[in-house]
């Protein structure tokens, strides 16, 4: 049976919640404050523009209080009732609107959804009313991306700051966090020292009042879609049609890593079909052409930190984070080191020559010999260590596409994706996918903490 959650949000960003034990209300605070975007770009925020920003943290918080039911598979699945208020009633109302939300939301969350829009009383935020303060230059070229704090984010920016020196850089930031925000910060004052124009970072604090004192659902599926649709904001007030982020492909397709059940999608934040579905969603709430794109999606996150300008920067590793649970509450240890979002960040750091700069912040170490971890401790590298020998069983010997695609069938809807985001044929889609696998196989063959689940094996 799948579980119901039903959540009403009310204006000064108020939810109102059933306990789904008791069937109690609940009242909960929450707090995304987009000022910097109208501060900096120059321009108050269109009403229209003000709803998405309050709408995606709308769908953010539900599914964080959303608490899915662990007994059994087949009640993985919840059912949303969202009540939500808006300025721009009769936009959010027409029904393209609502059929490219919920097929984007059912797409990333593997969720039922029934939103509901009600109008929403005239008070307005400081983002819809701010002057102009900060203006970019008129005329100027704007490259308007993504910037989360992570590795794949400071590769990214760095090859377009690179490769784009006229342009000015828009970097968006959510910012869940006083710790995220400040390792953001600090990677920005380091990018402002390479050749470019000019940047502008743009930080949208957004969190939960009180969050640690109830009970959260870990997947938060739509973490994502609140980013992207914060991104999407901030371009379009730019005049921009088109956002970027960067997210290496082993990160942004993201294959099983281990067999999951039935019904239970795998998370699929930045999935080329789910970047297509948001665009499509963006485009017919504001009636304006828009695309969301990400120029590494054929790249291993390795290939993206031996860009000659990472390798300079190097140094600035150490202020990136990649871990699930970021911040792990340990002092000067914040990432886990044993997610599979560490693990893959050790890996391409090796890969890259870049592990001295990032060999420490880890409460599990995964480099140090002298301790013994625990078979637990060492699922994900065990999981990671099981998904590349599928790829190797499909690609060894010759094997290509078919083999390929038969080990891992979610590759289809992968290719169709990739296809229309990037204009290439499938067959080029298809020929670059099995490269990359390739090369990530070769990478994962040379990763040194391998050796601990050998030996485990051994003392087996």
């Amino acid at each position: 049976m799948n579980s119901f959650h039903q959540f009403q949000f009310v204006a000064s960003e108020r939810v109102l919640g059933l306990q789904p034990e008791s069937g109690e209300e609940r009242e909960m605070h929450y707090y995304v404050n987009d000022d910097s975007v109208s501060k900096l770009l120059g321009s108050a925020l269109p009403p229209i523009l003000a709803d998405l920003v309050e709408v995606a943290a709308a769908i953010h918080i539900a599914d964080r209080l959303g608490v899915r039911e662990r007994r059994a598979p087949e009640a993985w699945q919840r059912q949303f009732r969202v009540d939500i208020p808006v300025r721009c009633l009769a936009d959010w109302k027409r029904p393209e609107v609502a059929e490219s939300l919920c097929n984007l939301l059912a797409f990333l969350t593997g969720d039922g959804w029934d939103i509901q829009f009600s109008s929403r009383p005239g008070r307005l935020r400081a983002s819809e009313s701010q002057g102009h303060l900060f203006p970019i230059e008129a005329g100027e070229p704007i490259r308007v991306s993504l910037f989360s704090g992570g590795l794949d984010a400071l590769a990214g920016t760095i090859a377009a700051i690179i490769q784009n020196p006229d342009d000015h850089i828009v970097c968006v930031s959510g910012s869940p966090n006083n710790r995220q925000q400040h390792h953001q910060k600090a990677q920005v004052t380091r990018l402002r020292d390479l050749p470019h124009r000019s940047m502008t970072h743009i930080r949208v604090p957004c969190w939960l009042e009180s969050g640690s004192e109830v009970l959260q659902e870990p997947t938060r599926r739509t973490r994502g879609f609140l980013f992207v649709a914060l991104g999407a904001v901030a371009a379009l007030s730019a005049g921009v049609d088109r956002l970027c982020l960067y997210e290496n492909g082993i990160g942004a397709i993201n294959l099983p890593y281990e067999r999951i059940p039935v019904g239970v999608p795998n998370s699929r934040s930045v999935h080329p079909s789910t970047l297509i579905l948001i665009a499509r969603f963006v485009q017919a709430v504001t009636g304006r052409a828009f695309s969301v794109e990400n120029p590494c999606v054929f790249e291993t996150k390795a290939e993206m930190c031996l860009h000659p300008a990472v390798q300079e920067l190097a140094s600035t590793v150490a202020e990136t984070f990649s871990c699930d649970g970021f911040p792990v509450q340990r002092s000067r240890r914040p990432q886990c080191g044993i997610c599979t979002s560490c693990i893959l960040r050790r890996l391409s750091l090796h890969a890259a020559g870049l592990g001295r700069f990032d060999n420490a912040g880890y409460a599990c170490d995964l480099y140090e010999t002298q301790q013994t971890i625990s078979s637990r401790r060492l699922r994900g590298l065990a999981a990671m260590d099981w998904q590349a020998e599928r790829f190797l069983q499909a690609l060894n010997n010759g094997g290509g596409w078919a083999d390929l695609m038969r080990e891992f069938p979610e590759l289809r809807q992968v290719c169709v994706g990739l296809t229309t985001l990037t204009g290439e044929s499938a067959e080029a889609v298809q020929d670059r996918l099995v490269r990359m696998y390739l090369r990530h196989v070769q990478e994962w063959k040379a990763f040194p903490p391998r050796q601990l689940l050998l030996a485990q094996r051994k003392a087996a």
